[in-house]
């Protein structure tokens, strides 16, 4: 099970906290790992949030899953480009949208994975559509949504493959 929610970037936690409510049925608290990753302790269900701009995006699954959203608007992306590889500087050129699909599907695996972005982004690499770790292909799957051609949002879920992640329905809340 892997659901996909949009909504306003208002009132976003309260959201979350309904939509785990419903499917725990029962009292739970939301901890965070020393690194800050949200979870609910004893329990095999999966969540992650972001937001940008107006608007945010949770993911909720039955394995680790992670979630970035992005709006896509001009920025300078120079300091944050020294970070990639040359191949994946070569691939984004001057394209906002190769950017941000980049940017957002390694937000989104460092979410799922309980890191940091100070720790992972240097280890990390997206080209031809395939993500790297270490020099090794991610074991995850990852799906790329754009949302009212302004938010470029991006989803890695274990045990879930590019194909089926692409086929979740989104759910406006």
């Amino acid at each position: 099970m892997l659901e996909i929610f949009w909504t306003e970037n208002k009132s976003v936690y309260e959201k979350l906290e309904a939509l785990l409510a419903r499917r725990l049925q029962g009292n739970f608290e939301i901890a965070r790992t020393a690194n800050g990753k949200p979870y609910i302790e004893g329990n095999p269900l999966f969540f992650s949030l972001s937001h940008s701009g107006d608007s945010a995006v949770i993911a909720i699954s039955g394995k680790p899953v992670g979630v970035d959203i992005e709006e896509i608007k001009e920025r300078k992306t120079a300091s944050v480009l020294s970070n990639f590889t040359e191949r994946e500087r070569r691939e984004i050129e001057d394209s906002l949208t190769a950017f941000y699909t980049n940017w957002t599907v390694k937000e989104a695996y460092i979410k799922l994975n309980g890191g940091t972005l100070a720790h992972d982004l240097k280890r990390l690499e997206y080209f031809g559509n395939t993500l790297y770790y270490n020099g090794q292909k991610v074991g995850c799957g990852y799906g790329i949504r754009l949302h009212n051609k302004k938010f470029l949002c991006a989803v890695c879920a274990e045990g879930y493959t590019q194909e089926e992640i692409a086929a979740v329905q989104i759910n406006e809340i």
